[in-house]
C-alpha cells in the first residue's frame, strides 16, 4: 500500500508542471495597468506640436506558450495642445508592409520601396497603394499616451483588422 502511495505522489509531482504548461495560456495576464492592447508610448508633452515624430512601443506577442517582446513604432502628430488633437498613424504601408518615411521638406509620407506617397494627413495621393495609411486606435490617459497596435491586411483597399 505505501509503495502504490509513493507511485501516486511521484505521478502526480512529474504531471502538475504538465498541466500547467499546457494550461497556462488560457490563464495569462493581460495589460500592464490599462486596459489589455493598449500600450504606454510616453508622455504627451513630450511630443512636440506641429510635427510627426516616430515613437517606438514594446509589445509581448504571444502564440500559444511561446512568448516574445517586439518593437513596433507609430507616427505621432499634436496639431495642438488637447488630447483630441493627436493623431496616431501605422508606419507600415498598405501595399507591401514596407516601413514609411515622413518627408518634412515635401510634406509627405513616402513608400521608399515602390514610390506610394501620402499627404501629411496620411490620405493617399499616388502610387501602388491601395488605400490611405492605417490610423491607430489611441486614448490619453494621466497625461500618458496609449497607442492599441494593430496589424492591417495589406494589398487591398478596405481596411480589415488582422487577428493576432
Amino acid at each position: 500500500m505505501a509503495t502504490s502511495a509513493v507511485v501516486v505522489l511521484m505521478g502526480a509531482c512529474v504531471a502538475a508542471p504538465a498541466v500547467g504548461y499546457i494550461l497556462a495560456p488560457f490563464f495569462r495576464r493581460r495589460g500592464k495597468g490599462f486596459e489589455a492592447g493598449f500600450e504606454d508610448v510616453g508622455a504627451v508633452d513630450d511630443v512636440p506640436i506641429g510635427a510627426w515624430h516616430l515613437l517606438s512601443l514594446e509589445l509581448i506577442e504571444q502564440n500559444g506558450w511561446d512568448k516574445r517582446r517586439v518593437t513596433q513604432s507609430v507616427w505621432i502628430r499634436r496639431r495642438g495642445p488637447a488630447d483630441s488633437d493627436i493623431d496616431v498613424l501605422s508606419p507600415i504601408c498598405p501595399h507591401l508592409c514596407c516601413h514609411l518615411n515622413w518627408r518634412p521638406d515635401a510634406s509627405k509620407f513616402i513608400c521608399p520601396c515602390h514610390g506610394g506617397t501620402f499627404n501629411s494627413d496620411g490620405n493617399y495621393l499616388s502610387g501602388p497603394p491601395p488605400r490611405s495609411m492605417d490610423p491607430l486606435e489611441h486614448r490619453v490617459e494621466s497625461g500618458r499616451l496609449l497607442v492599441r497596435w494593430q496589424d492591417f491586411k495589406n494589398g487591398v483597399p478596405e481596411r480589415i483588422p488582422v487577428l493576432a
